[in-house]
Parts: C-alpha cells; structure tokens; sequence
C-alpha cells in the first residue's frame, strides 16, 4: 500500500507542479488559502507523502520499531493530506467529480489502514517493551 501511494505521491505531486492538472484545477481554487500557486502542495505531495511513503515500504522489512511508527505516522500525513484538500479544493462545486471523489476516499482510506495496520503491530510486537505488564500471580 505504501509504494503504491508513494509512486502516486510523487507522480501527482510532479503533475501538480507542471501544470498538468491546470484544466481541472485552476490557480483561484487556492484564493482564500496560504498558497499563491500549486508549487508548495506539489512539493509537499512529492516529498513529504510520495518520499515518506517510500521510505517507509522501503524500510518495513527491517523490523524496527522506528519502522512501525514511521508507517503510523504516514498513515496521519496521507489522511492530513486528503483533509486539507478536501477543506482547500472542494469548496468549488466543479471540483467536487466523482473521480475526484473517489480519489479522496479510497486515500483516506488506505491511509487509515496503513494506521490501523502500524498501530496493530505496535501494540502486538512492540508495546511490551515500553510498557511492561504485571501479572498477578493468585497463590
């Protein structure tokens, strides 16, 4: 799931900052936002999301702990991301297509998964090294 975000990540990130997607999302759509221009969220979706994705299919087979949170914490940025362009980009109504749509749902959706998934095996591999139970013992 994690690559397969990353390489959408980055390939969308990049279309962001040539202007591929200029047709169906115009510079006004940013007014009332922080941005000028699509440079900033298509650098952010490149690096950030696409690069961090990567980092962390590339990584999860070392079974780290670090490994894990990096995962969890993916899962947020790719759930965060889809907020902030729903918040930002579907005030328009002729933003709002359904493969847009779609789009925001099934990537919110697997970032709630890679979450799901991390905070899983966080509490399964690696919660007992940080917060050791007891176990009473009835004699």
């Amino acid at each position: 799931m994690e690559a397969f975000i990353g390489l959408g990540a980055i390939g969308g990130g990049i279309a962001l900052l040539i202007g591929a997607f200029a047709q169906w999302l115009p510079v006004t759509f940013l007014q009332g936002t922080p941005f000028s221009d699509y440079t900033i969220p298509g650098l952010v979706l490149t690096f950030v999301v696409g690069g961090g994705m990567l980092l962390a299919a590339a990584t999860l087979f070392l079974q780290q702990e670090w490994v894990v949170l990096l995962s969890a914490a993916m899962g947020l940025i790719m759930i965060g991301w889809e907020i902030v362009e729903v918040a930002i980009i579907d005030r328009y109504e002729q933003a709002v297509v359904p493969p847009a749509v779609v789009q925001q749902v099934l990537f919110s959706g697997l970032g709630l998964a890679i979450f799901g998934l991390a905070a899983y095996l966080w509490m399964t591999e690696y919660r007992r090294r940080h917060f050791p139970t007891r176990h009473v013992s009835h004699a």
